[in-house]
């Protein structure tokens, strides 16, 4: 077979694939399919597919380098066969790489991706369709019109109700997972497994992962069958596939998309059959799950779900959340939140979500990712840039007492702190759970996210003083409210697919409703 210049096997067109993101490819494939029912009608009745275009969400754009850098940007490349079909990916352009961005590079905004982007024709499109969200701002009748501050905080709590999963799709996730976890100790009754990430914090939109960890479990029978997290996979795998020589499952829950057995953390990617939901098995010890910190500070602070549920929308709708494309994952995006509610304790209302909102954009707007890292505990900035032989000598608090209290987070700091060629552009964020974890080390692209983040500050503030001009003080009807939005800046678009997606999951969790 031919490959490219990169090793790749050269195989034919398909546009709805990305290479770095299986997750994306799987939202893509089922966008693509599902799109075929969404019609309108034309002349004489007679109805036509919407022309919605590719739902894969577009890499960003980058650079080469160089000549040889360049050649690789029409390169094609084989994934693997997802809904029984092969998936390909060519002609679209590779992701940024880490050491790409060197000092000096202001970073670009970025608009929405394809899947989310509204077409020129399509800016009539209804309320429900573009601001779905406006239905659940509360009703009050005929009355004057808020402040932009007031209206704010209605559309991002309206925003966090829309987007929390219905009881139909709680159920059909929750039976999903039922499915899974039964499937895997059958596989191996040796096995824990353990539900991870936004399932486990409650933090999960209605289609997001089914995140499961597996380990074994250590108990007498087990000692002389401990397995390794590569093979604890590979069992899951043949297993799931059907061709294990002695597990045999009457029921295999699970499609295999692809097994990355050689990644820093080996996962098996895979999709629930019934439900079409994402799923990602891992195999890490314990000490690595952040479940426990996260549903802390969600109980610390009342508005944090609601801010989350924003900011993590408006980095997804511009493919800004990817982590193999050097975006912010949950986990760093929940820290940042956290990291700005701390700095405005006491400058506002606890419950005060707009002005906190404005706070986050105004912090992460400003602040400078090339010289200074960012810390919950003790909260503050930290130098970046220390010289080596600076690392056991400088000192990053001003007494004793924090010196000793925060003893293991300084010294986290202090490595965070040494300067590492090529990095110096990336952001840096010591996590609260691990004082040596840095947060901010694989999102490359966060020069991107700031600028994204400064325009759309600009378009917020310009929005809120204009709605203060026209609307603060009249007498307005909901209809006229539920008419214009002030977080369409941020998360307005194309919800069509998305809804369509949300209906078939309902379907599937009211197929499963016990009578």
């Amino acid at each position: 077979m031919a490959k490219t210049d990169d090793g790749h096997p050269e195989t034919p067109d398909e546009p709805n694939v990305d290479i770095d993101s299986l997750r994306n490819t799987l939202r893509a494939h089922r966008a693509a399919n599902r799109a075929s029912v969404i019609r309108k009608v034309v002349g004489e009745g007679r109805t036509t597919r919407l022309q919605i275009g590719s739902f894969l969400d577009e890499p960003p754009l980058r650079p080469p380098k160089d000549a040889s850098k360049g050649r690789k940007q029409g390169a094609r490349f084989f994934l693997g066969n997802i809904n029984g079909r092969t998936a390909l990916l060519s002609g679209i352009q590779s992701p940024p790489q880490k050491g790409q961005f060197r000092k000096g590079y202001k970073g670009s905004y970025r608009d929405l991706s394809g899947l989310w982007r509204l077409k020129e024709n399509e800016s009539a499109l209804p309320t429900r369709v573009r601001l779905p969200w406006l239905a659940h701002v509360p009703s009050h009748g005929a009355r004057t019109g808020p402040s932009a501050l007031d209206r704010l905080s209605d559309e991002i709590r309206a925003f966090e109700n829309y987007i929390a999963p219905a009881q139909a799709e709680k159920r059909a996730a929750e039976n999903a997972l039922s499915e899974i976890v039964r499937a895997i100790q059958i596989a191996d009754e040796n096995l824990d497994v353990d539900i991870i990430g936004s399932r486990a914090t409650g933090l999960d939109d209605p289609l997001s992962d089914l995140d499961l960890n597996v380990t074994s479990t250590l108990s007498p029978a087990s000692l002389n069958r401990l397995r390794t997290p590569v093979e604890i996979l590979d069992l899951l795998e043949q297993a799931f596939r059907g061709r294990h020589r002695s597990v045999r499952l009457e029921l295999r829950p699970l499609d295999v998309v692809v097994n990355l057995r050689h990644a820093k953390v080996p996962i098996l990617v895979c999709q629930h059959k019934q439900s079409g939901l994402p799923v990602q098995i891992q195999s890490t010890p314990r000490t690595l799950d952040n479940t426990d910190y996260v549903k802390a500070v969600l109980q610390e602070y009342p508005t944090l779900r609601s801010l989350y549920k924003v900011l993590k929308q408006t980095l997804a709708m511009r493919g800004l959340h990817i982590g193999n494309h050097g975006g912010l994952t949950s986990y760093p995006l929940i820290i940042m939140i956290v990291a700005a509610l701390k700095f405005s304790e006491g400058k506002f209302e606890r419950m005060d979500v707009a002005r906190q909102f404005l706070y986050f954009l105004d912090m992460y707007a400003e602040v400078d990712f090339s010289t200074q890292g960012i810390s919950t505990r003790p909260l503050g900035y930290f130098p970046k840039g220390i010289k080596t032989n600076e690392f056991t000598q400088r000192s990053l608090v001003n007494d004793q007492d924090s010196a000793a209290l925060y003893k293991e987070e300084l010294s986290g700091q202090r490595r965070m702190s040494v300067q590492q060629k090529g990095n110096v552009q990336y952001m840096t964020l010591q996590d609260p759970a691990d004082p040596f974890n840095e947060l901010g080390r694989n999102a490359y692209q966060v020069k991107d996210i700031q600028e994204t983040l400064i325009s759309l500050r600009t378009q917020l503030k310009e929005a809120m003083a204009e709605w203060d001009r026209t609307v603060l003080g009249r007498v307005l009807s909901d209809e006229h409210l539920r008419s214009r939005s002030l977080l369409e800046r941020c998360v307005g678009g194309d919800y069509r697919v998305y809804e369509s997606e949300r209906g078939e999951l309902r379907l599937v969790g009211q197929r499963t409703a016990k009578p």
